[in-house]
């Protein structure tokens, strides 16, 4: 299943709230499509590590899936496009000859 098909398929598949054990009884073998499908993941594999929470709302369990993903479903690891961009240094600074004393 597609990760932003996901929510929508949540909110009518359960009565909430919903435990995620009772959640992995039910859809436990449905897989989440990961950016490179060999990646995928089932969501027993996602919610397994929990054990046991409670999710109040399916806003609640989709997020606590997106939050336990892999790190395959990662576009470009540490990728910040935000990031200061350096000025340039100007030359009197470097400049061996207009030394300042």
């Amino acid at each position: 299943m597609h990760i932003h098909r996901l929510e929508a398929y949540l909110s009518t598949e359960f009565v909430y709230p919903v435990s995620t054990r009772q959640v992995i009884t039910q859809i436990g073998t449905i897989e989440v499509e990961a950016p490179d499908v060999d990646d995928s993941e089932s969501i027993e594999t996602i919610l397994e590590p929990l054990g046991s929470v409670v999710c109040d709302s399916p806003q609640d369990l989709y997020n606590t899936i997106l939050g336990n993903l892999s790190d395959d479903f990662i576009g470009r690891k540490f990728y910040d496009d935000r990031g200061a961009n350096p000025m340039p240094t100007p030359k009197s600074a470097t400049d061996p000859e207009n030394q300042s004393f």
